[in-house]
C-alpha cells in the first residue's frame, strides 16, 4: 500500500488518468434522458456510435465490460431501433476564469480491488461540454410529440450527480444560450414515408474537473474493501 502511495506522489501512476472522467460524464447525461423522454410510452435510447467497441451498450444495459459478440449483446439491432437517439460529442470548452483555489479533499483510487482514501490538494475547472443529438422517429406526430417534450422537459436546467475518485460531482445541462429554440430544433419530416423523421439539436453539460496535485497526496486513516461492509484501520 505505501509503494502505491508512494507512485501517485511520484506521479509514477498519474491520480488524474486513473477514471475516465469524460466518459463518466456523458454516460450520466445518456442515463439521465433515457429516462426522461417517452414516445408511444416508451423510453427513447440514446447511444454513441463509433466508440470502438459495445462498452458504452454493455453497460447501460448492465452487462459486465467484457466484449461480446454482437449476437449474444445485439448491439447491431438496439444501435438501428426506432425510435432512438445518436449523441454525438463536441466540443469541450475550459472556463479558464472561473478556475477554483487550491483547496484539500477526500477521494478514493482503487488499488489490488480495494478502494483506498487519499487526501490532496486539488483545484476545480470549469467544463462545458456540448453534444449534437439526432433523433430517429417514424412518424411525423412522434416527431411532434418529442419536440413538446424537449421544450416542456429539457429547455430549463436539468442537474444530475456523477461518481469520480469517491467524490459526488454536480452536472447540469441544457440547450445553448442565446439561441431561440426554433434554431436548436430542425425537424426533417417532410420525408416519403420510407424514411425516419429526424430532430435534431444541441445541448450544452456543465460540470467541473478535480485535479489532484500528485505530489501532495496523502493516506487517509482508513481504506475501505469494495464489499462496503469491511473497513480496516491502517496501523
Amino acid at each position: 500500500m505505501k509503494e502505491f502511495i508512494n507512485n501517485l506522489k511520484r506521479g509514477v501512476i498519474d491520480v488524474n488518468a486513473l477514471e475516465s472522467f469524460f466518459s463518466i460524464v456523458i454516460k450520466g447525461f445518456l442515463y439521465n434522458l433515457n429516462n426522461t423522454l417517452v414516445v408511444r410510452g416508451e423510453f427513447v435510447p440514446h447511444i454513441i456510435l463509433n466508440t470502438g467497441d459495445d462498452t458504452m451498450y454493455l453497460e447501460v444495459k448492465g452487462h459486465n465490460m467484457s466484449i461480446e459478440p454482437m449476437e449474444v449483446s445485439n448491439e447491431d439491432f438496439v444501435y438501428g431501433v426506432v425510435p432512438r437517439c445518436v449523441v454525438t460529442p463536441g466540443a469541450i470548452n475550459i472556463q479558464t476564469d472561473q478556475l477554483s483555489q487550491w483547496s484539500v479533499g477526500n477521494f478514493q483510487v482503487e488499488y489490488d480491488e480495494v478502494l483506498v482514501g487519499i487526501r490532496s490538494r486539488f483545484r476545480r475547472f470549469p467544463l462545458k461540454i456540448t453534444c449534437t443529438l439526432k433523433y430517429y422517429l417514424d412518424t411525423y406526430n412522434d416527431a411532434l410529440s418529442l419536440a413538446q417534450q424537449i421544450i416542456s422537459k429539457e429547455a430549463f436546467v436539468n442537474n444530475f450527480e456523477v461518481d469520480y475518485l469517491g467524490q459526488k460531482i454536480f452536472c447540469s445541462y441544457t440547450l445553448p444560450e442565446g439561441q431561440d429554440i426554433e434554431k436548436n430544433i430542425e425537424f426533417d419530416g417532410f420525408t416519403t414515408d420510407s424514411k425516419n423523421k429526424t430532430i435534431t439539436f444541441d445541448f450544452e453539460i456543465d460540470t467541473n474537473l478535480p485535479v489532484l496535485l500528485n505530489e501532495s497526496i496523502v493516506e487517509s486513516d482508513s481504506y475501505i474493501r469494495n464489499t462496503v461492509v469491511e473497513v480496516k484501520e491502517n496501523v
